[in-house]
């Protein structure tokens, strides 16, 4: 049985620096031998707070002292620690669990659907699986799955018809710029039987349609990294809340190893929120990259042959294994990342707003507040 503190140790002696701090890399280290304590895909592995750089190190150096070894299943390989301890206790970067909810099988050939057209059509970037099962049920737990009507602004993850395939019956309204995207959702309800979802092709920096104001018990926001078009989401939001309703979900994050900026952004958030009276009562980790099964293949393949090298050869082999995988997949949006492999691929956190006061006569101050932010944006209207 392994100590997983020793591991743990081991592994950040040789971890290549990322720029984040001591503590967050531990914690880190701590998920990824935790999750590795049952059989988990390279892609569960890379939702992380250490880097992609990170990763592969530590599993190379796993599987090389052979604390790791595959688990060959008919269209995949996971990965398991030979002898798992038991996990640290606390540890977990997510707070639900990927196999908490079975995957409805008409859901996947939609997401099949949409990779494919994404290649060609959409700009947005792909959520997973375990992304959604992970939204889904943090928003259940809540109680937030249960309001009659929500308002979805920005779906370019089709969260819409994942809700409605998995038996919510409420009323959803899809609320994004993207026509083809709006078309792929229409489609998608036609083809299987779905009534509740309604799509409206709206621009968040034009006004909101009378037809969208207060009617609303709760909204979620799939949209901006940056902080001006964040609050001008949240701002919109607000607006279709109906009277009573208080409840708004915000995705926000990049891919960027978190420094003090970023940690300076959250707080500015949090301080834009307060001052036009909402606030973040939950705020959990949600991850948001899509790792095509072809690198995650690729990137499986390369460690074997990494982790087969000397002590001394394994680090070098694992960048020139980096720096393959960068040339082969560019046409990937993340690899293309100015920082790849020093990305994080788990960079979004899921946050629930509440409206403690009534922000009606606010709402040009909080729009004048987001083009203060805003970078390389529009006006507001």
């Amino acid at each position: 049985m392994h100590n997983p503190v020793r591991l743990r140790e081991c592994l950040q002696a040789r971890l290549p620096a990322s720029g984040g701090a001591i503590a967050q890399e531990q914690a880190a280290l701590d998920d990824l031998l935790s999750k590795l304590t049952r059989p988990r895909r390279l892609f569960q592995l890379l939702s992380s707070r250490l880097t992609v750089r990170q990763v592969m190190h530590c599993l190379v150096e796993l599987l090389a002292q052979e604390h790791l070894r595959p688990v060959h299943e008919p269209h995949a390989i996971r990965l398991v620690l030979t002898a798992p301890g038991q996990a640290l206790p606390g540890q977990g970067l997510h707070l639900v669990d990927d196999a908490c909810l079975r995957l409805e099988p008409r859901y996947r050939e939609v997401m099949a659907d949409l990779l494919s057209d994404k290649k060609h059509v959409y700009a947005q970037s792909i959520e997973t699986f375990e992304t959604q099962i992970r939204r889904y049920k943090i928003m259940q737990s809540l109680g937030d799955l249960s309001h009659r009507n929500l308002l979805l602004l920005g779906d370019d993850a089709l969260f819409s018809l994942f809700l409605a395939l998995h038996g919510h019956r409420q009323r959803i309204v899809v609320a994004d710029i993207d026509s083809d995207l709006l078309s792929t959702i229409e489609r998608a309800c036609q083809t299987h039987g779905i009534d509740t979802i309604e799509v409206i092709e709206y621009d968040v920096f034009k006004p909101l349609p009378e037809r969208l104001k207060g009617r609303f018990d709760c909204f979620a926001v799939n949209g901006f990294k940056d902080l001006g078009g964040l609050l001008t989401f949240i701002c919109r939001g607000v607006q279709s809340l109906a009277t009573g309703a208080d409840v708004g979900y915000v995705n926000f994050g990049n891919h960027e190893v978190q420094d003090a900026s970023q940690r300076a952004m959250e707080a500015q958030i949090h301080q834009a929120l307060l001052r036009f009276g909402l606030y973040m009562d939950n705020c959990v980790p949600c991850a948001e990259t899509h790792v095509s099964e072809s690198f995650e293949q690729a990137m499986l393949h390369g460690m074997f042959e990494c982790a087969a090298q000397s002590e001394k050869q394994r680090p070098l082999a694992c960048e020139h294994l980096l720096k393959a995988l960068a040339e082969r997949f560019a046409d990937l949006s993340w690899v293309r990342m100015r920082s790849f492999p020093d990305i994080q691929l788990s960079p979004l956190k899921l946050g629930r707003c509440r409206v403690v006061s009534d922000g009606t006569r606010e709402v040009s101050r909080f729009l004048h507040l987001s083009q203060l932010y805003a970078r390389n944006a529009g006006e507001v209207a």
